[in-house]
């Protein structure tokens, strides 16, 4: 069944699905296809941006905010979709004008063949050296292929499959590693196919991995109706499973088997005005179902709006439905761009959204076992992914262990762990020491520093203070989302100032000098010492960890 309904789904594919493979922009209207089989519509054209009923953040919304509301509401969204910049790029960005506009072109861009192909093929750097951890796989991939419809369709189908959605649940004896690659690789081709909610939900369905997920007629059976309707009356079970009574997971071969003893008694009791009688018929019909795009909506909404109360959730999931969004990628995408999100809600961050952020804002480099090692922190931090039956938990784990394997992980994996090595191939990964801050504008910098016999100058020690300063903001606005203020400005600058340094203050390098060194490559090196004592510091704060509303 699983490579009967693989084949048909791409061969009932129409012309205007073809098209869209790769494509980036969205059109105005949503609209599901006439191509259909068991009522089911095939492919769909992604809903617009100006057809979002779930009001989005505007450019004139985002300009109007505060320098300090407009880091933090940038920083939050380029987290969640598992992405960051540096200063510079962030700062260009949010003072263009066009920020809103520039994101949106950003991910709706084509990824070329040879982009994708390209970062398929580095993926071998880590297979090479044993990594065949499939999590740390799809981590390496979302790290290094940029931003571009693949990308979204990619971060979309790695969201999902979080979710008690489409889970493949590889905790389970029944589930084989191997399973989670075929339902997150299911999900990315049926995106970039253009496939619509219903198909992709329906052809999912009725797969092993499924099956192996939730194995008995009755099990699966309601399930489906919990997780995609979230129909919890008992008295529909036996009719589900009725309909599924010759579907089966074969206990040797765990594989589907459906045996020939097919149900064929009407059932007209399970679904309002319907008559079904078999698995396919029970399936196709569910999805087509009018509470399966609210039912769909609100697991996403329970996921981005946690702080939200249960009347605000289900206006959230109104204005959603009003919307009709058509593609998994386009009601994430509907979420992820409103105002509601991006200035109202209020979430800890998951462990991918704090660490793309943090590491692609740092320039860092993995080296060929960094994302299994993060894989398998994740796990420690009951963050895994793919792992659980109902998938991860709506709330972030925030327990003692939990979190303690979150911060030690961004701290120690991450905000601290500079490199000297950037190749993939050695054991060093993390921000280049010597390149971070290699540059300071001019500014920063007077000949009269030091005298004709290269004593320092009031001038050194004042320009220092600046110096330090520089470091500190350009480091907290892109990972902190905020500047320092001037307390912590004074403490961090307190720390290189040789005048007062203090050994029981802070485990300091020791009068570090940022500039004037006898050797200008001893320059490059203390600005990295620095940075990386001003990076312990922003590792502690919660906003590294936390999305906060604007208020």
């Amino acid at each position: 069944m699983k490579k009967l309904f693989s084949t048909l789904k791409y061969a009932f594919m129409g012309v205007s699905a073809l098209m869209m493979v790769g494509c980036g922009g969205e059109t105005a209207q949503s609209t599901l296809s006439s191509t259909t089989l068991y009522g089911v519509p095939i492919e769909a054209t992604p809903i617009g941006y100006d057809a979002y009923r779930l009001s989005p953040l505007t450019d004139a919304d985002f300009n109007a905010l505060s320098e300090t509301d407009r880091y933090k509401v940038a920083v939050k969204l380029y987290a969640t979709l598992f992405y960051g910049a540096d200063f510079d790029e962030l700062n260009r960005s949010i003072h263009s004008g066009n920020f809103i506009s520039h994101v949106h072109e950003m991910f709706d861009r084509p990824n070329s063949e040879a982009e994708i192909a390209e970062v398929e093929e580095k993926l071998y750097d880590y297979i090479d050296y044993g990594d065949t951890g499939t999590v740390s796989l799809m981590l390496a991939r979302l790290y290094h292929l940029q931003p571009g419809h693949a990308y979204i369709n990619r971060w979309a189908a790695y969201v999902l499959t979080q979710t008690i959605l489409f889970s493949p649940a590889y905790e389970l004896d029944t589930v084989y590693t191997v399973d989670t690659i075929d339902v997150y690789g299911n999900l990315v081709r049926d995106f970039d196919a253009g496939f619509s909610m219903q198909w992709v939900a329906f052809t999912h369905m009725m797969t092993d991995e499924n099956w192996r997920r939730f194995r008995s007629p009755e099990d699966n059976g309601r399930e489906m109706l919990e997780i995609f309707l979230m129909d919890f009356n008992d008295a529909h079970v036996p009719l589900a499973g009725k309909a599924l009574k010759n579907w089966k997971l074969d206990r040797r071969s765990n594989t589907l088997v459906m045996t020939l003893d097919e149900n064929s008694e009407p059932i007209t009791n399970l679904f309002p005005g319907k008559t079904i009688r078999n698995g396919v018929e029970f399936y196709s019909t569910l999805v087509m179902q009018p509470n399966f795009l609210p039912s769909v909506s609100r697991r996403l909404v329970d996921k981005y709006f946690p702080n939200f109360t249960a009347s605000q959730k289900e206006e959230v999931v109104n204005r959603i439905v009003a919307s009709r969004p058509a593609t998994w990628p386009g009601l994430l995408k509907e979420i992820v761009y409103s105002k509601a999100y991006l200035l109202d809600s209020t979430k800890t961050k998951s462990f991918e959204e704090a660490f793309f952020q943090t590491a692609k804002a740092l320039g860092w480099h993995p080296h060929y076992h960094s994302f299994y090692v993060a894989a398998r922190n994740m796990d420690n931090m009951h963050q895994s992914t793919m792992r659980y039956k109902l998938g991860r938990k709506v709330e972030v784990p925030l327990d003692s262990q939990s979190f303690a394997w979150f911060h030690k992980t961004i701290r120690e994996n991450v905000m601290i762990n500079y490199e000297r090595n950037a190749s993939i191939h050695s054991y060093d990964d993390g921000w280049p020491l010597q390149k971070i801050f290699a540059d300071l504008p001019e500014r920063l910098i007077d000949e009269a520093e030091f005298d004709e016999n290269g004593n320092r100058s009031d001038l050194w020690y004042r320009n220092e203070r600046a110096r330090a300063s520089y470091i500190i903001q350009r480091l907290f606005v892109p990972i902190a989302g905020r500047e320092a203020n001037d307390e912590e400005v004074k403490f961090l600058t307190d720390l290189i100032d040789n005048e007062k340094y203090d050994r029981e203050t802070f485990d300091n390098y020791r009068w570090l000098d940022l500039y004037g060194n006898r050797n200008p490559e001893d320059d490059l090196k203390e600005r990295g010492y620095f940075a990386q004592m001003v990076l312990d510091y922003i590792s502690r704060l919660d906003t590294v960890y936390r999305f906060d509303a604007v208020k």
